[in-house]
């Protein structure tokens, strides 16, 4: 095992996550497919806890895995995490045009 551990964070909450080299890639990759869903989760539901955001993701990504026309879960994960990052963007230009 290397010493030197991944990380996850979710809800501003850090897991760290130990894999042996040659997995470490494959690990990466799954935290940020994790942490993506989790930000959209918790953007749909922003006062939910933690245990009930990272349940949805579970859930989600469960049920994704079965569509078989699902997407590669790297391409997935960016693309969530660039629709939450849009969102924030936006967020404050919808408000201050309301005003």
């Amino acid at each position: 095992m290397t010493t030197d551990a991944l990380t996850a964070t979710i809800k501003g909450r850090t897991f760290k996550l130990n894999a042996p080299e040659a997995q470490r890639g494959a690990l990466a990759d799954a935290i940020a497919v994790v942490e993506a869903k989790c930000a959209n989760v918790s953007q749909k539901s922003p006062q939910s806890e933690i245990e009930r955001v990272l349940l949805l993701a579970a859930l989600e990504l469960a049920a994704a895995a079965k569509d078989t026309d699902a997407l590669d879960p790297r391409i997935e994960a960016r693309l969530l995490a660039l629709q939450s990052k849009l969102d924030l963007a936006l967020a404050p230009a919808s408000v201050a045009g309301k005003a």
